[in-house]
C-alpha cells in the first residue's frame, strides 16, 4: 500500500511538471532548462549521498553495478530529452498519457527479459492491449488537430508523439532498471546520487553550442521543473518502486493524466479536447483494472 500511495503522488507531480513545462517551453530552451534543472537535482541529491555514506561507497555501483547505472543514465537522459521537445508541440495531457500508459505495454514486453522472475497476469496483458488502443485514439486527435492545441502540422505532430512513444520507452526502462538496482541493494538516495551524470554532459555541451541559450531567462523555471519535476518526483517514484512490482508501478503513473487534463484547464492557449478526455477516462478506467487484479494476485 505504501508503494500505491507513493506512486500516485508521484503520478501528481508528473502532471504538474508537463503543465508547467508545457506552458515554459513555449518561449524558452527545453535544453537550458533541462541543464539547470537536473544540475540542480544532482548537485543535491550526489551531495547528500556524499555526505552520508563518503565517496567510495557512493561510487562503488559503477563498478559493482556498472551496466545497470549506465542504462539508467541513459535511460534518464532519452527520458526527459524526449518529454521536453514533445511538449513544444503538443498537449501536455496526451503528451503525459502517451509516455506514461505506454509503459504498461513496454513493460509486459521488456519486463522477462530485463528482469527474470518477474510475472505478468493475464489481466495485465489485457489493459495494455486496451491501453493501445486509447493511445491510438489520441494519437489520430494529435495529428488530425483534434487535440487540446489544435492544429499544429501532421509533421509536427507525428515528431511530438514518435518523442512521446520514445519517452515511454526509456521511462519503463527506467522503472526496471530502477527495480534491479533497488533490490541489489541500492537505495534510493544511492541511485538517484548515480543517474543524471549523461544527462549533465548532453544538456551542457549543447547549451554551449546553442547560438541563444537564454541562460537567465531559464534560470527560475529550471529551478522549479528541478523542485516538481525532477527532485521530489524521482525521490517519491524510486521509493514507491522498491515497494511494487514494476508492472503496478507502469500502471499507477499511468493515472497522471487525469491530473494533467484538469491542471492545463487554466491554459488559455490550450482548448478542452473531447477526443483527449475520452482517451485519458478510458486509459483510467483500464489502469484502475490493472491495479486491482495485481492486489488479488498479491493477496
Amino acid at each position: 500500500m505504501r508503494g500505491v500511495v507513493l506512486l500516485l503522488l508521484f503520478a501528481a507531480l508528473s502532471a504538474l511538471v508537463d503543465v508547467y513545462a508545457g506552458n515554459r517551453l513555449q518561449e524558452l530552451s527545453p535544453i537550458s532548462m533541462a541543464a539547470i534543472s537536473f544540475t540542480l537535482s544532482a548537485a543535491f541529491f550526489l551531495g547528500l549521498d556524499l555526505a552520508r555514506r563518503g565517496a567510495p561507497a557512493t561510487f562503488r555501483p559503477l563498478s559493482t553495478h556498472r551496466h545497470d547505472v549506465l542504462a539508467i543514465n541513459v535511460s534518464t537522459a532519452v527520458t526527459w530529452l524526449s518529454l521536453l521537445y514533445a511538449l513544444k508541440v503538443l498537449e501536455p495531457a496526451v503528451v503525459n498519457v502517451v509516455g506514461l500508459a505506454i509503459g504498461p505495454v513496454f513493460t509486459v514486453l521488456l519486463g522477462p527479459l530485463l528482469r527474470r522472475g518477474s510475472r505478468v497476469l493475464p489481466a495485465e496483458v489485457a489493459v495494455s492491449v486496451g491501453i493501445c488502443g486509447f493511445i491510438a485514439v489520441l494519437v489520430w486527435a494529435s495529428v488530425t488537430g483534434r487535440s487540446g492545441v489544435g492544429a499544429v502540422g501532421a509533421g509536427e505532430a507525428v515528431v511530438g508523439i514518435l518523442l512521446t512513444l520514445l519517452c515511454g520507452l526509456a521511462g519503463t526502462a527506467n522503472v526496471l532498471y530502477s527495480k534491479r538496482l533497488s533490490e541489489a541493494g541500492q537505495s534510493p538516495q544511492s541511485v538517484l546520487a548515480l543517474r543524471f551524470f549523461l544527462m549533465l554532459a548532453i544538456t551542457w555541451a549543447m547549451v554551449a553550442l546553442s547560438d541563444d541559450p537564454r541562460l537567465a531567462e531559464s534560470f527560475v523555471p529550471g529551478v522549479v521543473i528541478a523542485m516538481i519535476g525532477v527532485g521530489l518526483p524521482l525521490y517519491v517514484l524510486q521509493v514507491g518502486i522498491k515497494h511494487s512490482e514494476p508492472i503496478t508501478a507502469s500502471l499507477i503513473t499511468s493515472l497522471s493524466p487525469p491530473f494533467a487534463f484538469l491542471l492545463q484547464l487554466p491554459d488559455q492557449r490550450l482548448r478542452t479536447s473531447p477526443a483527449s478526455l475520452v482517451g485519458i477516462v478510458g486509459i483510467t478506467a483500464l489502469v484502475a483494472v490493472g491495479v486491482l487484479a495485481r492486489g488479488r494476485s498479491d493477496r
